[in-house]
């Protein structure tokens, strides 16, 4: 069955009457594959293997694999900025907030890792490189999402800055390693099947407290 057509994808997306589930599950088995494969090795096919359907299935609601790629980007960013993003706008001091944000954010990672992993590793060179024009506008709307995220904790890493609490630096620069000490799990982490829910507690306990020691300041 070919893919439809442009407008129809569109008219397809538009339509109240459609439910979000289809696309929900084709976006968690591209995920697993994405995250397993590699972008290059995987297929439509795979996809729709994984979810024990037909690719017919899938183009009905997808163009190409690129499109359902985008998809998890915007699924994985919309999961985190839901959790985050009434934390940083309540109240309170800012290192409790800061580490209730990164401990919403580790947890959503360890519990949600195909999507989390696949988002973490960014917008491979082979999606940005084999049709930009094309993409372009996508790849824009993820950026936009990723800074808009960003921005959320740089702006109570500023309150801290300012409070005396973290260490006095741009807090976009003060980010990077902060985000690099949660994001780094998405590398190493593999599920065991005898772990339990206590154990995925004490891992997100011990990397928040971790990454939130490193912007610390130190105290005389």
């Amino acid at each position: 069955m070919p893919p439809p057509s442009e407008p129809e994808a569109a008219n397809k997306a538009a339509r109240g009457g459609d439910s979000d589930a289809p696309r929900q599950e084709i976006v968690k088995a591209a995920a697993e594959l994405f995250m397993d494969l590699g972008y290059r090795a995987t297929s439509i096919d795979a996809i729709a293997e994984r979810m024990g359907s037909t690719k017919g299935r899938v183009y009905h609601w997808y163009r190409s694999k690129a499109e359902i790629y985008f998809d998890v980007q915007r699924s994985a960013m919309r999961r985190l900025t839901e959790l985050v993003e009434p934390i940083a706008r309540e109240g309170g001091p800012p290192q409790q907030r800061i580490e209730r944000m990164a401990r919403a954010h580790v947890d959503c990672l360890l519990h949600d890792l195909p999507m989390q992993k696949v988002s973490v590793q960014g917008l491979e060179t082979h999606v940005i490189t084999s049709d930009s024009v094309r993409h372009a506008k996508a790849m824009r709307e993820i950026v936009g999402l990723r800074d808009a995220y960003e921005a959320l904790f740089c702006e109570v890493i500023d309150e801290g800055i300012r409070a005396g609490v973290f260490v006095d630096l741009p807090p976009r620069l003060l980010s990077k390693p902060f985000f690099g000490a949660l994001n780094w799990v998405t590398i190493w982490y593999r599920p065991r099947r005898l772990q339990t829910e206590d154990d995925l507690q004490m891992l997100g306990e011990m990397l928040t407290e971790f990454a939130v020691r490193g912007i610390l300041k130190e105290r005389n």
